[in-house]
């Protein structure tokens, strides 16, 4: 018959109990960490939606008042053009002969 030794046995029971409580300890931070991070993103994402929600309402003003400013500047620019016009008008059928001529 074979000798049982229970020193061994014993032995590598504490190390199995040993292990697996480390690796159940190991784990529980691990969630603990996770749970932690997920939170702070979670947190970050938000403040980030946030912020782009304000940028976007700020660029949309900012569109808004270049709108207004292209609008202005168009109409100064047909108030020019009619007056080239009419200068053009004047001069082309102008009395002065001694000046130049533009077109006829």
């Amino acid at each position: 018959m074979t000798k049982i030794n229970y020193g061994i046995i014993t032995g590598l029971a504490v190390q199995l109990i040993v292990f697996i409580w480390f690796f159940s300890a190991q784990n529980h931070k691990i969630e603990i960490l996770y749970d932690k991070f997920e939170k702070e993103n979670e947190a970050d994402v938000v403040e980030n939606q946030v912020k782009m929600k304000l940028d976007l309402e700020y660029l949309m003003t900012e569109v808004k008042d270049i709108q207004r400013e292209l609008k202005k500047a168009r109409n100064k620019d047909k108030e020019i053009m009619s007056q080239h016009k009419e200068i053009f008008q004047l001069l082309s059928s102008g009395n002065d002969t001694s000046g130049y001529s533009y077109g006829n």
